[in-house]
Protein backbone atom coordinates (compact mmCIF):
# COMPACT_ATOMS: atom_id res chain seq x y z
CA UNK A 1 0.00 0.00 0.00
CA UNK A 2 0.95 3.27 -0.74
CA UNK A 3 1.25 6.15 2.16
CA UNK A 4 0.12 8.72 -0.20
CA UNK A 5 -2.71 6.91 -0.73
CA UNK A 6 -3.70 6.26 2.82
CA UNK A 7 -3.22 10.19 3.27
CA UNK A 8 -5.39 11.12 0.47
CA UNK A 9 -8.37 9.16 0.38
CA UNK A 10 -8.01 6.60 3.66
CA UNK A 11 -10.16 3.81 3.54
CA UNK A 12 -13.06 5.90 1.20
CA UNK A 13 -11.08 4.84 -2.17
CA UNK A 14 -9.40 1.34 -3.01
CA UNK A 15 -5.84 1.62 -3.30
CA UNK A 16 -3.72 0.69 -6.21
CA UNK A 17 -3.66 -3.38 -7.08
CA UNK A 18 -0.57 -5.42 -6.16
CA UNK A 19 2.58 -4.69 -8.76
CA UNK A 20 0.16 -1.43 -9.98
CA UNK A 21 2.14 2.24 -9.34
CA UNK A 22 0.87 5.03 -8.09
CA UNK A 23 -0.32 7.94 -10.17
CA UNK A 24 1.69 10.02 -8.65
CA UNK A 25 0.30 13.29 -11.07
CA UNK A 26 -3.21 12.14 -10.22
CA UNK A 27 -2.32 13.27 -6.48
CA UNK A 28 0.71 15.47 -6.64
CA UNK A 29 -0.21 19.16 -8.45
CA UNK A 30 2.43 20.02 -10.88
CA UNK A 31 5.21 21.72 -9.58
CA UNK A 32 5.52 24.20 -12.18
CA UNK A 33 2.06 25.11 -11.90
CA UNK A 34 2.20 26.46 -8.41
CA UNK A 35 5.04 28.55 -8.85
CA UNK A 36 3.27 30.21 -12.62
CA UNK A 37 0.85 32.04 -10.22
CA UNK A 38 0.61 35.61 -9.47
CA UNK A 39 3.14 36.24 -6.45
CA UNK A 40 1.54 36.96 -3.32
CA UNK A 41 0.99 40.10 -1.52
CA UNK A 42 3.71 39.12 1.11
CA UNK A 43 6.03 38.34 -1.67
CA UNK A 44 5.12 41.46 -3.56
CA UNK A 45 5.09 43.99 -0.64
CA UNK A 46 8.92 42.19 -0.16
CA UNK A 47 9.90 43.18 -3.39
CA UNK A 48 8.68 46.70 -3.20
CA UNK A 49 10.84 46.97 0.48
CA UNK A 50 13.39 45.75 -1.14
CA UNK A 51 13.35 48.37 -4.80
CA UNK A 52 13.13 51.43 -1.90
CA UNK A 53 16.58 50.23 -0.06
CA UNK A 54 18.47 49.70 -2.88
CA UNK A 55 17.26 52.94 -4.25
CA UNK A 56 17.44 54.85 -0.60
CA UNK A 57 21.75 52.67 -0.79
CA UNK A 58 22.01 54.03 -3.83
CA UNK A 59 21.25 57.61 -3.49
CA UNK A 60 23.25 57.38 -0.48
CA UNK A 61 26.12 56.34 -1.70
CA UNK A 62 25.89 58.71 -4.41
CA UNK A 63 25.78 61.90 -1.77
CA UNK A 64 28.58 59.94 -0.14
CA UNK A 65 31.01 60.00 -3.39
CA UNK A 66 30.19 63.52 -3.94
CA UNK A 67 31.51 64.94 -0.46
CA UNK A 68 34.53 62.79 -0.97
CA UNK A 69 34.91 64.04 -4.32
CA UNK A 70 34.29 67.69 -2.83
CA UNK A 71 36.49 67.52 0.03
CA UNK A 72 39.51 65.75 -1.28
CA UNK A 73 41.64 68.75 -2.43
CA UNK A 74 41.24 69.87 1.38
CA UNK A 75 42.76 66.55 2.01
CA UNK A 76 45.13 65.94 -1.35
CA UNK A 77 47.81 68.13 0.37
CA UNK A 78 48.81 69.04 4.11
CA UNK A 79 50.63 71.77 4.67
CA UNK A 80 50.50 73.89 7.98
CA UNK A 81 51.63 77.50 7.54
CA UNK A 82 53.39 78.53 11.14
CA UNK A 83 56.35 80.68 11.25
CA UNK A 84 57.65 79.20 14.82
CA UNK A 85 58.52 75.97 12.56
CA UNK A 86 60.50 77.98 9.67
CA UNK A 87 64.11 78.97 9.59
CA UNK A 88 64.78 82.64 8.99
CA UNK A 89 65.02 82.86 5.70
CA UNK A 90 62.34 80.88 5.15
CA UNK A 91 60.08 82.93 7.09
CA UNK A 92 61.72 86.42 5.62
CA UNK A 93 60.51 85.10 2.18
CA UNK A 94 57.16 84.49 3.12
CA UNK A 95 56.56 87.75 4.60
CA UNK A 96 58.52 89.55 1.37
CA UNK A 97 55.67 87.43 -0.91
CA UNK A 98 53.04 88.72 1.76
CA UNK A 99 54.61 92.44 0.58
CA UNK A 100 54.37 91.44 -2.92
CA UNK A 101 50.83 90.36 -3.30
CA UNK A 102 49.32 93.35 -1.34
CA UNK A 103 51.69 95.92 -3.45
CA UNK A 104 50.03 94.07 -6.89
CA UNK A 105 47.04 95.72 -6.44
CA UNK A 106 48.21 99.25 -6.00
CA UNK A 107 48.56 100.98 -2.86
CA UNK A 108 47.21 98.86 0.53
CA UNK A 109 45.06 100.70 2.41
CA UNK A 110 45.42 100.70 5.95
CA UNK A 111 42.58 98.43 6.85
CA UNK A 112 43.61 95.85 4.79
CA UNK A 113 47.09 95.98 5.73
CA UNK A 114 45.89 95.43 9.26
CA UNK A 115 44.24 92.52 8.23
CA UNK A 116 46.84 90.97 6.04
CA UNK A 117 49.18 91.72 9.83
CA UNK A 118 46.13 90.33 12.14
CA UNK A 119 46.55 87.19 9.73
CA UNK A 120 50.26 86.78 9.97
CA UNK A 121 50.22 86.97 13.48
CA UNK A 122 47.84 83.79 13.81
CA UNK A 123 50.01 81.83 11.77
CA UNK A 124 52.88 82.52 14.36
CA UNK A 125 54.67 85.57 12.81
CA UNK A 126 56.37 87.86 15.91
CA UNK A 127 57.00 91.56 15.57
CA UNK A 128 59.81 91.60 13.77
CA UNK A 129 58.16 89.87 10.75
CA UNK A 130 55.28 92.28 10.71
CA UNK A 131 58.13 94.96 10.75
CA UNK A 132 59.42 93.90 7.94
CA UNK A 133 56.33 93.49 6.63
CA UNK A 134 55.61 97.42 7.19
CA UNK A 135 58.94 98.09 5.68
CA UNK A 136 57.56 96.74 2.33
CA UNK A 137 61.08 94.62 1.72
CA UNK A 138 59.00 92.49 -0.86
CA UNK A 139 57.53 95.11 -2.95
CA UNK A 140 60.15 96.14 -4.06
CA UNK A 141 61.82 92.61 -5.00
CA UNK A 142 61.60 91.36 -8.75
CA UNK A 143 58.68 88.75 -8.37
CA UNK A 144 61.51 86.73 -10.56
CA UNK A 145 63.96 86.60 -6.79
CA UNK A 146 60.84 86.13 -4.72
CA UNK A 147 60.10 82.91 -7.16
CA UNK A 148 63.30 81.91 -7.06
CA UNK A 149 64.24 82.29 -3.18
CA UNK A 150 60.93 80.21 -2.56
CA UNK A 151 61.46 77.31 -4.66
CA UNK A 152 65.37 77.34 -3.73
CA UNK A 153 63.76 76.94 -0.06
CA UNK A 154 61.84 74.08 -0.72
CA UNK A 155 58.81 76.52 0.29
CA UNK A 156 56.35 77.48 -3.08
CA UNK A 157 53.46 76.09 -2.10
CA UNK A 158 53.77 78.18 1.32
CA UNK A 159 54.77 81.15 -0.39
CA UNK A 160 50.77 80.91 -2.27
CA UNK A 161 49.17 79.93 0.65
CA UNK A 162 50.31 83.16 2.72
CA UNK A 163 49.78 85.01 -0.70
CA UNK A 164 46.15 83.88 -0.85
CA UNK A 165 45.56 84.08 3.09
CA UNK A 166 46.85 87.82 2.86
CA UNK A 167 45.35 88.90 -1.22
CA UNK A 168 42.00 90.74 -1.53
CA UNK A 169 40.56 87.70 -3.30
CA UNK A 170 37.51 90.06 -4.79
CA UNK A 171 40.05 92.25 -7.00
CA UNK A 172 40.47 91.17 -10.09
CA UNK A 173 44.14 92.25 -10.32
CA UNK A 174 44.82 89.97 -7.36
CA UNK A 175 43.24 87.15 -8.62
CA UNK A 176 45.13 87.57 -12.09
CA UNK A 177 48.27 88.03 -9.74
CA UNK A 178 47.59 84.58 -7.42
CA UNK A 179 47.23 82.89 -10.83
CA UNK A 180 50.50 83.97 -12.31
CA UNK A 181 52.35 83.14 -9.07
CA UNK A 182 51.30 79.69 -8.54
CA UNK A 183 52.44 79.45 -12.55
CA UNK A 184 55.36 81.13 -11.58
CA UNK A 185 55.94 78.56 -8.59
CA UNK A 186 55.51 75.58 -10.45
CA UNK A 187 52.51 74.05 -8.95
CA UNK A 188 50.31 71.57 -10.03
CA UNK A 189 46.27 71.98 -10.95
CA UNK A 190 45.91 69.51 -7.89
CA UNK A 191 48.26 71.87 -5.03
CA UNK A 192 46.51 74.92 -6.06
CA UNK A 193 43.16 73.38 -6.02
CA UNK A 194 44.25 72.42 -2.36
CA UNK A 195 45.52 75.48 -1.22
CA UNK A 196 42.75 77.53 -2.95
CA UNK A 197 40.30 75.71 -0.28
CA UNK A 198 41.88 76.00 2.81
CA UNK A 199 43.75 79.12 2.65
CA UNK A 200 42.12 81.57 0.09
CA UNK A 201 41.01 84.47 2.30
Amino acid sequence: MSFEWLWRFGARAPGPRDGAALNLDALVPDVERLGAGEPSAVAAEGGRRRRRRDSVEAELSAKLLGAHLANRHQISYPLTLDFRSLAMAQADCLVDVVSATLAADGESPPARAARAEERLRRIGADDAMIDRLREGRGAATPLAELVDRARAQDIAAHAYAVALLTAETRSPVSSLFLAYLAARLGLTQQVIGSLNRRFRG
